[in-house]
């Protein structure tokens, strides 16, 4: 019982000394919420372009009833070949399944 209570009176002993280790009286001061945003938009507003118009890549000057839709493409189009192969497979398998359990019939 005495060795247990000696390494409990070790073990609380030492548990607030990373605490007392700490630095608590040089703690520097954080900066609040708004100072931090201030400083956030001052430096947006410094790297942003000096023109007030900025170029946008052609394909987004397109309209939307004039693009050609992604599935008329040749990824779209393996991607829709893709997605039926998969579903044809899960109702086939689904169909023939080799394992017969009573609660599926």
């Amino acid at each position: 019982m005495l060795p247990r209570a000696g390494l409990l009176a070790v073990i609380i002993a030492l548990v607030p000394l990373p605490v007392a280790a700490g630095d608590g009286g040089m703690q520097k001061k954080t900066p609040t919420i708004q100072v931090s945003m201030e400083r956030m938009v001052a430096r947006d507003i410094a790297g942003a372009p000096k023109s007030s118009s900025v170029a946008r890549p052609a394909r987004q000057g397109q309209g939307a009833g004039s693009s050609s839709g992604f599935f008329k493409t040749r990824p779209g189009m393996v991607a829709l070949v893709v997605m039926a192969a998969g579903t044809g497979y899960a109702l086939y398998s689904a169909t023939h399944d080799r394992i017969h359990s009573a609660g599926k019939q």
